[in-house]
């Protein structure tokens, strides 16, 4: 690739690719370099068919459907097409795992779901009180009761202090 902006794979995706189809083969750098063109190729083509397919059926999201129907007008063989519907599969299923494992710590804990939400709603209920307490408290200390140079927390006088700690 010449240029640094330029669209392409990640070199070590495209070498990976490389040694699981050829696997005693050696590849030259350029060779690699038409092959990650040729990638960034098939894909702006099939996915300038699927885009025009999405705008035909009114939507401005590239569906799967759009592809697969993409991979058909382009004339690819049901090969592709049932490539494509095995990897979205897939997808599917690494995707599910994912939100399993992100789930699982919420599992491990031992308290319902149902209960962890009405802990928070509690907390946010906890929250919103003290909030407003800590609001009016501070309005009460605006309204003109603390004059100038009357500080919040003043000394107790010798009489109260011995009257509160008396020993």
């Amino acid at each position: 690739m010449e240029e640094d902006n330029e669209v392409g794979l990640p070199q070590k995706g495209l070498n990976m690719i490389i040694k699981d189809v050829l696997p005693e083969m050696r590849i030259a750098n350029e060779s690699r370099e038409l092959l990650n063109q040729c990638c960034v190729e098939f894909i702006k083509h099939v996915s300038r068919e699927a885009q025009n397919i999405s705008s035909h059926d009114q939507r401005k999201t590239i569906y799967h459907e759009h592809v697969q129907r993409a991979l058909i007008n382009l004339d690819f063989t049901q090969d592709y097409v049932e490539a494509a519907d095995s990897v979205l599969d897939e997808c599917k299923v690494a995707a599910e795992k994912k939100l399993r494992r992100k789930n699982s710590r919420l599992d491990k804990c031992g308290i319902p779901e149902e209960e962890l939400y009405m802990m928070q709603q509690r907390l946010i209920e906890q929250a919103r009180i003290k909030q407003e307490q800590q609001a009016s408290q501070a309005q009460e200390g605006s309204s003109g009761e603390i004059h100038m140079g009357q500080s919040l927390f003043t000394q107790p006088t010798t009489a109260e202090y011995d009257d509160e700690y008396d020993t």
